[in-house]
């Protein structure tokens, strides 16, 4: 053929990716490939030549460029995409550790444009994750954000692409990104599912931590349904109000909640480099406002001396009855209220009692004492 393999690069569950050389002009490409078990499966076929045609239509300098499609010898379909040199953001997010507000702004941009496009030419990514840009060396920057991998894509146009496929037996998309739409496997997704993941992947770059992983894929999924995000100044609080406001209007649990679209999510975005309290423009989401004016309203009281210590309050959270507030107390977690100051929690009657015994012991001692200073007195005035 045209194309001379010379190794594998990557691979995932219906493909494989190798390195390989355009003959005619010596250009290297990769070229994306079938797994061979899914030849006789027309389901798995159609959707990997769709990556193809949603790939074609989102054209977009940070978005894989399609050079190619065929077929090989054995039938296999492939596609040839642009090569890449560097690496992935979750390999630069393991080695550094989280980014500071600006350089995740700054990271992100290009990947809002390109996924402003992708919805412009009605597509859904709905696999928008770390693993899925590239950080790539040889495009003329030393970092050049590139959005990989529309395997899942969903198009607008067709309303039975749903998240279930091949015979409706799998939930498409990686639990931890997930929007609650998606999680929940309802079929209906559209752009603001991918504004939901970018929040999560800016959650994840800002804290070093992402809000819902759990153990298992189905833990996360019944996380995102069920429970409510943990604010990210709580994981590190220099986080500014407004870009926590920001990163929680991104992940709203309903798609009304959203931003409408990446353009504007992208301009709340440096919106909030600008100003850190918080725009007017930013004010007028609802959720925003709250995040906003609870990041500035005064802390609360200290629990009173004798009290509970609360531990994990910082989940608590006044939009949610999911969390739980663990008491510091034997008897292990339990949902419970920080104390009130009307009374200290009364002692036990065994305290009491070992109280009782200290001030008697106390109380004669004090005594003697003063029986043996009073003898001493009189002696010397003698």
């Amino acid at each position: 053929g045209a194309y001379q393999v010379e190794r594998l690069i990557g691979e995932g569950g219906m493909g494989q990716v190798f390195a390989a050389i355009h003959l005619p002009s010596g250009q290297r490409v990769a070229i994306k490939i079938l797994r061979g078990r899914f030849i006789r499966d027309r389901g798995i076929i159609d959707r990997f030549l769709r990556e193809a045609q949603a790939v074609t239509m989102c054209a977009h300098p940070h978005v894989v460029q399609l050079l190619d499609t065929g077929y090989a010898d054995d039938g296999l379909p492939f596609m040839v995409l642009t090569y890449l040199e560097g690496e992935t953001l979750v390999d630069l997010l393991y080695r550094k550790g989280r980014f500071k507000e600006l350089e995740a702004v700054q990271l992100l941009t290009p990947i809002i444009a390109a996924l402003e496009a992708t919805h412009r030419a009605g597509v859904v990514h709905r696999d928008l994750k770390p693993d899925n840009i590239y950080l790539a060396r040889n495009l003329g920057a030393a970092q050049y954000p590139v959005l990989m991998d529309y395997g899942i894509a969903g198009l607008l146009s067709d309303p039975n692409d749903g998240l279930t496929w091949n015979n409706g037996a799998l939930l498409v998309g990686t639990p931890a990104y997930m929007a609650p739409e998606q999680a929940a496997g309802t079929g209906s997704v559209d752009p603001r599912a991918d504004i939901y993941s970018m929040g999560v992947l800016l959650y994840e770059l800002l804290t070093g931590s992402s809000p819902f992983q759990r153990e298992s894929e189905q833990a996360t999924i019944d996380a995102i349904l069920q429970e409510a995000v943990r604010s990210p100044s709580k994981i590190v609080p220099g986080i500014s109000p407004a870009m926590e406001a920001v990163i929680l209007c991104a992940m709203g649990r309903s798609p009304e909640h959203r931003f409408v679209s990446m353009n504007v999510f992208g301009a709340a975005l440096h919106d909030a480099l600008q100003q850190p309290m918080g725009s007017a423009a930013l004010r007028q989401y609802p959720l925003a406002e709250r995040v906003i004016a609870s990041r500035m309203a005064p802390p609360a009281p200290a629990p009173m001396p004798g009290g509970p210590v609360v531990r994990g309050a910082e989940f608590a959270d006044k939009r949610s009855r999911t969390v739980m507030i663990v008491l510091d107390q034997q008897g292990g977690a339990s949902v419970a209220a920080a104390p009130t100051s009307a009374a200290a929690p009364s002692a036990p009657v065994g305290g009491r009692s070992r109280a009782g015994l200290i001030v008697a012991a106390v109380l004669i001692g004090g005594t003697a004492l003063g029986a043996v200073l009073f003898i001493a007195m009189q002696y010397l005035h003698r």
